[in-house]
């Protein structure tokens, strides 16, 4: 594949949005690309957002790592909009699109023709391949054509004659049993991705709630055969001479009966994932098939194929035309499996589009180094899962700033074992931790990676074993001093328990490393909720205040519970603590752990009955509906904590009532004018000797409190910029009087500051402070950064470790 010509810089547009209903995976599909192409001097690249009605706007940088399209589409101006002429002329001087898009507009083939009549090379397949593969019933009619088996399946457009269908489902489908179900049939629609519409039916009165649930995302329905099997998703991509080359397969072992949207975007959420197969046997069957599936179908560059092993034989079901590229996704797991790192395979799937490879970077492939650093991930307590994301794309992101980056695991028994990538990437700690417990198969790994990257014809495969060995390693347990040595500092990404309670920091302190974030002292303050908001309270900060607390353990729980054996009893208990604590309501919250795990609003005695219960007995979650008609699932902490806080809950007062469905829009400058409080995320980061407030964002809950996936998971969860509703004169008392709480809570690097504002004064009601806050790439600390400081996620990180080394030389 002949250079890029000259010193030209590749000018690429990288697009996404659109109007499909998977337009916030875009976004999570999207930061892979940005993060190591804006690294990238040999790149010019521009973002170009469309929006549902399919306007185009060149992003500004500052909402690059945003989670959701609403975080940033209303505020977007007419400096940003793009007619369709510029649009055109901006592609046309592209020497590469990308579009990232899924669903419509971006996987049926809609933009790509769009492209072709420009004359403008893209990545991804060509619109008559992405047509057939974005229609379910089209795909499984050319997979049948080449013999390869599918379900069996009913197309049914328009409004089908239930009983009609009914006996269709009866005749010709057989029932299967599914995590105890007999299931009839699935529903999904036959145009849609990321699980959205899917439902699996098991009685007949279901079957219209599924078909109405499908017809939320497209009028043709599939009615399908219920496989059951060994599900798999495997990347195909384009060989060194352009066949189709399957990586390892790997099996999903879904957490309930669907491997829905929130198994694949939230991790740790249920699901377990096994790279490869767990029966051996099935990898070579699954990736020939897979082969077979993308070439009969025209793909090229890359696709997923997904599927089922099922009775004896491979079933394709799905060929997804742009997969979902997040930073944990199949993709990157699968290649770094075989010694293709994020920034590789990046750089090998723009060169394939274009034909030649981009110019060698000055330095070599990996740039110049800036140090060595451990990462800490996992741990042992509820968090660690968001603690695995956190690590996860901090180290990419430290990689992308030119460190050498090496993680490590804390596991469950609090040792150590330095992992590779591949590793790094699975998507639960439990799936880590078997892997470094079992070297037999990791060593089984290894010889089907090298057997597969020795299938990739060209050159390349023989340069990828060193970096396939380090993605694969497994180091022997051991203890911090032994993690330690041989770095040039540690970057700790792990989040509560002795992660963020300044153990793990007193502890590099002794051993005179360089850390990011808080010293020793100011994270064991803000650890504990109690304390710190006593502390805060006591310092009479002008314009802040804290909400009352009630502390319990768990003895005092339990004698709660003995003397309240009547639902009255209940409701007198709660109403003397709300009158105690001078709220409506109480929030309920470990006092020493966080993630939303173990948080909520509670609004009456029932609710409050139910939890203590539910705590006391030391149950891992309360059931949807046990604490109300329309209440979600509530994780608790693993392990139980000994120590609980109930606050006043700080609302409005409407905010206890049943949701109003024909009042203002959330967000919109109506519903922030009805508004008396607000909440807050805000994070602050020390430049130049003072910690400083980086742009608050106002967090939007679905529900009455912030929940584990609007935090953390990719495309859920919106937050607002507070300065589009603040004059400039008092968002900057905002930002002061989070400084001041950052000061006086002895924060140093950064942290995270929940709080809520009371728009009558613009003074501050603290609810907690996060010294190691949540780095995932969900997280609103990136765009709040970028907004106020300009800085990209690897400058940003980069520059906390710095912060770290010039505490450890000035404290020497």
């Amino acid at each position: 594949m002949p250079a890029f010509e000259g010193s030209k810089r590749c000018a690429v547009a990288l697009l996404f949005g659109g109007p499909s209903a998977e337009r916030d995976i875009s976004a999570g599909s999207l930061k892979p690309w940005v993060t190591y192409l804006t690294e990238d001097p040999r790149v010019e690249l521009t973002v170009i957002f469309l929006g549902l009605d399919l306007s185009a706007y060149r992003l500004p940088r500052r909402f690059d790592h945003a989670n959701t399209c609403a975080d940033f589409e209303r505020f977007l101006g007419p400096e940003d909009r793009l007619t369709d002429a510029e649009l055109d002329g901006l592609l046309r001087a592209s020497d590469l699109a990308i579009p990232m898009l899924h669903g419509a507009h971006g996987e049926d083939g809609v933009i790509q023709k769009r492209f072709e009549e420009l004359g403008v090379t893209y990545l991804f397949s060509e619109p008559g391949p992405l047509e057939a593969t974005f229609d379910k019933a089209q795909t499984h009619a050319r997979l049948a054509s080449i013999g390869l088996p599918i379900p069996r399946h009913r197309l049914i457009e328009g409004e089908p004659d239930p009983e009609s269908l009914l006996d269709w489902i009866r005749t010709e489908l057989t029932p299967q049993c599914v995590a105890g179900r007999e299931l009839l049939c699935a529903v999904k629609p036959a145009r849609s991705g990321s699980s959205l519409g899917v439902s699996l039916v098991a009685e007949e009165r279901e079957l219209e709630p599924a078909l109405a649930a499908a017809r939320e995302y497209d009028q043709c329905i599939l009615i399908e055969q219920v496989l059951v099997g060994t599900e798999f998703s495997v990347i195909v991509l384009d060989g060194g001479d352009g066949s189709p080359w399957a990586l390892a397969p790997t099996e999903v072992r879904a957490g309930g009966e669907v491997y829905d949207t929130r198994q694949k975007y939230l991790h740790g959420s249920g699901s377990r994932l096994y790279t490869p197969l767990r029966g051996e046997s099935w990898v070579e069957p699954v990736r020939r098939a897979a082969e077979r599936a993308y070439g009969e179908l025209g793909m090229r560059h890359l696709a997923r194929v997904d599927g089922f092993v099922c009775e004896g034989e491979v079933f394709v079901t799905d060929v997804n035309g742009i997969s979902g590229m997040g930073f944990s996704s199949f993709a990157f797991l699968q290649t770094a499996m075989v010694g293709i790192s994020h920034r590789r395979l990046i750089e090998h799937l723009i060169g394939t589009a274009l034909g030649r490879q981009l110019p060698a970077r000055k330095g070599g492939e990996l740039g110049p180094r800036r140090g060595r650093i451990h990462l800490l991930f996992g741990g042992a307590t509820s968090e660690r899962q968001v603690s695995r994301q956190s690590g996860c794309f901090a180290g990419l992101c430290l990689e992308a700033a030119g460190y050498d980056v090496h993680f490590h695991l804390m596991t469950s028994d609090h040792r150590f074992a330095e992992v590779g990538l591949f590793l790094a990437l699975h998507h639960d700690v439990e799936e880590i931790e078997d892997l470094v417990r079992e070297p037999a198969r990791i060593d089984r790994v290894r010889e089907l990676a090298a057997g597969i990257g020795a299938e990739f014809a060209g050159s390349k495969s023989a340069d990828w074993g060193e970096a396939r060995e380090r993605a694969l390693a497994v180091g022997e347990p051991t203890d911090l001093e032994g993690v330690v040595r041989g770095a040039d500092g540690v970057f700790v990404a792990l989040h509560g328990g002795v992660g963020e309670d300044g153990s793990i920091q007193a502890a590099l302190e002794v051993l005179g490393v360089p850390f990011n974030g808080c010293d020793a002292r100011g994270s064991s303050l803000c650890a504990d909720k109690g304390d710190l908001l006593a502390h805060i309270e006591s310092c009479e900060i002008e314009g802040v205040r804290v909400p009352g607390q009630h502390r319990v353990d768990r003895r005092e729980l339990v004698e709660w519970i003995a003397r309240c054996p009547e639902q009255a009893d209940w409701d007198r208990e709660f109403a003397a603590l709300c009158e105690q604590l001078k709220s409506p309501a109480l929030v309920v919250k470990p006092r020493s752990d966080g993630c939303s795990t173990g948080v909520k609003r509670l609004d009456d005695g029932r609710m409050f009955g139910a939890w203590l219960r539910s705590v006391a007995a030391l149950r891992e979650r309360i059931p949807p509906g046990e604490m109300g008609p329309r209440a979600a699932e509530v994780p608790l902490p693993i392990p139980m904590p000994r120590e609980w806080l109930i606050e006043g809950a700080v609302c409005d007062p409407g905010d206890l009532e049943p949701a109003d469905l024909t009042g203002p829009a959330p967000g919109s400058p109506a519903w922030f004018a009805g508004r008396r409080t607000v909440e807050l995320t805000c994070a602050v980061v020390e430049r130049e000797g003072r910690l400083e407030c980086a742009s608050p964002t106002i967090a939007l809950a679905a529900g009455s409190e912030l929940s584990l996936a609007e935090k953390f998971q990719q495309g859920v969860g919106t937050n607002l910029f507070l300065g589009a509703y603040l004059s400039t004169e008092r968002l900057d008392v905002v930002r002061g009087r989070v400084e001041a709480i950052a000061r006086a809570a002895g924060v140093r690097g950064y942290a995270r500051i929940d709080c809520f504002c009371d728009l009558r004064d613009d003074s501050l009601i603290l609810i907690e402070i996060n010294t190691i806050p949540g780095m995932t790439e969900a997280t609103v600390l990136y765009p709040q950064v970028c907004d106020a400081f300009g800085w990209s996620p690897p400058e940003l990180l980069a520059h906390l470790l710095e912060l770290g080394a010039e505490r450890v030389e000035a404290d020497r």
